[in-house]
């Protein structure tokens, strides 16, 4: 298994939104977060997510790297 820690960003309010998933990078994950999945719902036209790293290793080494 793996983990990839992630960055989304919000075209029309430009915030940011960085977290960290353990699974597949095309399984459907969004985020944990109530009010960005909300908005993501909403307009997704205007969320892109980039991948800042990969993590092949362990939980533990993918939560470092997010923070």
């Amino acid at each position: 298994m793996s983990g990839f820690v992630y960055i989304w960003f919000d075209r029309k309010h430009t915030r940011y939104y960085v977290g960290s998933h353990w699974g597949n990078e095309n399984d459907g994950y969004v985020c944990s977060s109530k009010w960005m999945l909300n908005a993501h719902k909403r307009r997704p036209q205007d969320f892109k997510r980039r991948i800042l790293s990969r993590i092949n290793t362990s939980r533990s080494d993918l939560l470092s790297a997010e923070n």
